[in-house]
C-alpha cells in the first residue's frame, strides 16, 4: 500500500524559514510548507528537504520532506486525507459536519478523524509537535459520539518509520493529551500506521499501538525488535 507524490522531488538545504509556511533554500528558492507544526527538530538552517515542483502557489516548489535521524519526514499534510482513505471503504464521506466540527470522514455509522505526525522521541510518537485547540475539540467531539453510540476513531498517520507506539505530547499540550484519554474511555478507537519514504512513494510499513502508560501520562516505547 502506498501514495505517489507527482513531479521529481530535488534535494536542498534549508536557509531558513522567515514564517510558518514558508521556507528558503540554500539557493535563495522559496518553497511553500504545508504543515501547521513547529517542526523544529526537521526545519531548520543546514537540514536536508526534498522539495517538488507546484502550480497554482506564490511560489515555485512545496517541502515535501526532511531530514532526521537516518530517514525521510513526510511534512506536507494535504496528503493526510489521501493517504487516510487508503484504509477506508471507498463509501467513505469526506469532511462531515458533526456538532460545532468537521471530522475527516464517515463510513456506516463510524466517524474518523485523521492527525499527521511527524516527532518521534525514543520511539515514541508525540502528536501534537505545537498545542492545537481544534485537535482538542476534535477528540471531544469523538468521545460524545462514542457515548451516543456511534462508532469513533482518530486515525494517526505517522510520517516516518521508527515509531514503536503513539501517544498523546503531554509536555507541549496538557487539554489536548487530557481530552484524549477521556476520549479513549469512552470507547473510541485508535488507530496509528506508520511510512517510510522511498523515492517519490510513501510507503505504508505496519501499524504501531497506544504506548504503555498513556492513560497516566507517562508513555514508554516497547523495547525494540532484536
Amino acid at each position: 500500500m502506498a501514495y505517489t507524490f507527482e513531479g521529481p522531488l530535488r534535494e536542498a538545504r534549508v536557509r531558513g524559514r522567515p514564517n510558518r509556511f514558508l521556507v528558503i533554500l540554500d539557493d535563495g528558492t522559496e518553497c511553500h510548507l504545508h504543515d501547521p507544526g513547529r517542526l523544529r527538530e526537521l526545519i531548520y538552517p543546514g537540514n536536508r528537504v526534498l522539495v517538488r515542483p507546484t502550480r497554482g502557489l506564490r511560489t515555485s516548489c512545496s517541502v515535501t520532506a526532511a531530514w532526521s535521524n537516518g530517514r525521510w519526514v513526510v511534512v506536507d499534510s494535504r496528503i493526510h486525507n489521501r493517504v487516510a482513505s487508503l484504509f477506508l471503504p471507498p463509501e467513505a464521506t469526506p469532511e462531515v459536519r458533526v456538532g460545532d466540527s468537521r471530522l475527516d470522514f464517515k463510513y456506516d455509522d463510524t466517524y474518523v478523524e485523521v492527525k499527521g505526525c511527524t516527532l518521534v522521541v525514543g520511539g515514541v510518537a508525540l502528536f501534537p509537535d505545537a498545542p492545537t485547540e481544534r485537535g482538542r475539540r476534535h477528540a471531544e467531539e469523538l468521545a460524545r459520539l462514542r457515548e451516543e453510540g456511534h462508532g469513533a476513531t482518530m486515525m494517526f498517520l505517522i510520517m516516518r518509520d521508527d515509531a514503536l507506539c503513539v501517544s498523546p505530547n503531554w509536555s507541549t499540550d496538557p487539554a489536548f493529551s487530557s481530552q484524549f484519554v477521556k476520549m479513549v474511555e469512552a470507547g473510541a478507537r485508535v488507530e496509528a500506521h506508520k511510512f517510510r519514504l522511498e523515492g517519490n512513494r510513501l510507503i505504508y510499513v505496519g501499524d504501531v499501538p497506544l504506548c504503555d502508560g498513556v492513560l497516566s501520562g507517562m508513555p514508554r516505547a516497547p523495547p525494540a525488535a532484536p
